[in-house]
């Protein structure tokens, strides 16, 4: 390979970096986002969130404080079972989440359309939260930047019973717990925490196939 194609493949690779990049944060942001659209439709939010918004509401500490408390409890296991789930995609996720859901919480709770909405808003709060979070969760995933504890624990438990038990179980497991959890707290455990804890697999493949994983790879890649 000669100088020019070496340093035509690292550009290359840098803009797939920076892509990558954008798409982790970019995704935490439309993820926070997301997360107060759940809670202004009081139909429930994702079981992480439940449980999270259930400890905000015993703890009188906001939501954000509540994830970057938890994340660094989880980190640890993770820390001890397998770092390679740990990359900079995991930081973004453990610090930024919950300080970006609280920023646009305290931004749009002011809005007295929020404060008693309608139940078509609530509808439209469920559906643009769920659609939301799948392109987000999408982006998150596809950019391979590493994932939060949360959701690497899942992964290491799975891998830790040898095929006994599928990362969906582990994982419906683990959701079930973080919703009776957020429950016993007093969160709200509704349509969408259901929507979002069992039905959002198909919608996040679809974003992968036409919008993520184009966007930061090519069609081209893809293809090959």
């Amino acid at each position: 390979m000669g100088r020019t194609e070496t340093a035509s493949w690292e550009e290359t690779k840098e803009s797939f970096m920076r892509r990558r990049i954008a798409a982790i944060l970019g995704a935490h942001v439309a993820m926070g986002f997301s997360v107060v659209l759940m809670r202004f439709s009081l139909c429930g939010n994702d079981p992480f969130s439940c449980m999270n918004l259930g400890y905000a509401n015993v703890s009188g500490l906001s939501y954000g404080t509540c994830v970057i408390i938890f994340n660094l409890l989880l980190i640890v296991p993770v820390l001890l079972l397998d770092r390679s789930y740990i990359r900079v995609g995991t930081l973004v996720n453990m610090f930024l989440l919950g300080i970006i859901a609280d920023f646009w919480y305290a931004l749009l709770s002011p809005i007295a359309l929020f404060s008693e909405p309608s139940l078509l808003l609530r509808g439209t709060l469920l559906l643009g939260g769920v659609l939301l979070t799948c392109l987000a969760c999408s982006f998150y995933m596809s950019a391979r930047l590493g994932m939060g504890p949360y959701d690497a624990i899942g992964w290491i438990l799975a891998a830790r019973t040898q095929g006994r038990l599928s990362f969906r179980t582990v994982r419906v497991l683990i959701d079930s717990c973080a919703v009776s959890l957020g429950f016993a707290c007093g969160s709200i455990v509704g349509l969408g925490t259901l929507v979002l804890a069992c039905g959002t697999g198909p919608l996040i493949e679809f974003f992968n196939k036409h919008i993520s994983q184009p966007w930061l790879y090519g069609r081209k890649n893809m293809e090959h």
